[in-house]
């Protein structure tokens, strides 16, 4: 389906999209998977640039085969999430390879693709809001029968965004902005005087992923617990680098692809607690119009359970440190 509206916005804008004539060459789409992606068969010799580009068609179709999911299932929630992650996965294949692109092109095709992740985030947000009740649901020790009155709330505030996310996505917006990308990348992007363009992928990724990690052990060595943007940041650092790592495990050494595992771990820490301080700002702002004393009770309730669930698994941050750093 979503090739087939490429398809169709390429031939109507023949004028602007002229290289994009040869749009046939994508390989041809596979079924979206939902759950963790396989590493692609890269050797560990094989050129740099015709690697990037076999990792940036992946990651391309990955976003296709999530968007494409999401329109055929509109119902299931994971649809959103799977093209918010894909986005982020390609975005962070990007960055990763951001020193052998042409530079004054490379920005805007981010400042696109997080753009494109952003028509999303509403309703992801609600999501993430309402998995977290019903955990609280299943897990807490107060006698509460359930949050009936927030959850139909927040179901009616969900699904206003959602018919808003989709009048957004009938404007063609999302499937022009992607051919736009794809078309940069068709076009040969990379800055062949990079000092690291003709080398292998495997030297480039042990360089590269070594900058990486040694950022982020000096953002962990300084981070402040209560410094909510920080903890953001670090996040998002070892969340881009698991990402790559996950493209490229088949070239990278065991120690390397174990390190995968400490990363996971902490991003779903740090994930947590970012989430408890969205989770409150969105629902002070959903209730604050509200004079019903029942959702805010229950809205109390959530926040004060998150932020003592969140409390609890930043104070284990200590021990990853050791273990990423």
């Amino acid at each position: 389906m979503m090739m087939e509206k490429l398809s169709q916005l390429l031939h109507e804008n023949q004028g602007r999209y002229d290289k994009g004539l040869r749009l046939p060459q994508i390989p041809p789409i596979k079924s979206v998977r939902v759950v963790g992606q396989s590493s692609l068969d890269i050797k560990a010799k094989k050129k740099l640039v015709p690697a990037a580009e076999i990792i940036m068609n992946s990651g391309f179709d990955e976003i296709i085969n999530a968007y494409d999911y999401f329109l055929k299932n509109p119902s299931d929630p994971e649809g959103v999430h799977q093209v918010r992650v894909r986005i982020r996965r390609f975005r962070a294949i990007l960055a990763f390879f951001a020193p052998i692109f042409k530079a004054e092109n490379y920005q805007r095709q981010q400042d696109a693709l997080r753009e494109l992740a952003g028509q999303f985030g509403e309703v992801r947000q609600l999501d993430v809001l309402l998995e977290g009740i019903d955990v609280i649901e299943k897990e807490n020790t107060l006698k509460i029968n359930c949050f009936g009155k927030i959850k139909s709330f927040l179901l009616e505030k969900r699904e206003a965004a959602f018919d808003y996310l989709l009048a957004e996505l009938k404007t063609d917006d999302f499937a022009l902005k992607l051919l736009d990308i794809w078309i940069w990348k068709f076009n040969e992007p990379w800055d062949e005087t990079a000092p690291d363009s003709r080398g292998s992928i495997k030297n480039y990724s042990e360089k590269q992923i070594a900058n990486w990690h040694k950022k982020i052990r000096r953002s962990m060595k300084t981070l402040e617990i209560n410094d909510q943007q920080a903890i953001h940041r670090v996040r998002i650092k070892s969340k881009k680098l698991r990402y790559v790592i996950e493209q490229l495990s088949s070239i990278l050494d065991q120690k390397t692809r174990k390190s995968m595992n400490a990363f996971e771990k902490m991003q779903d820490d740090l994930g947590y607690y970012h989430d408890v301080f969205a989770n409150q700002l969105l629902l002070e702002q959903l209730v604050l119009a509200s004079d019903d004393n029942q959702l805010h009770y229950q809205a109390g309730i959530i926040i004060g359970w998150q932020m003592m669930s969140g409390n609890r698994k930043i104070k284990k941050l200590s021990e990853l440190v050791g273990t990423v750093v």
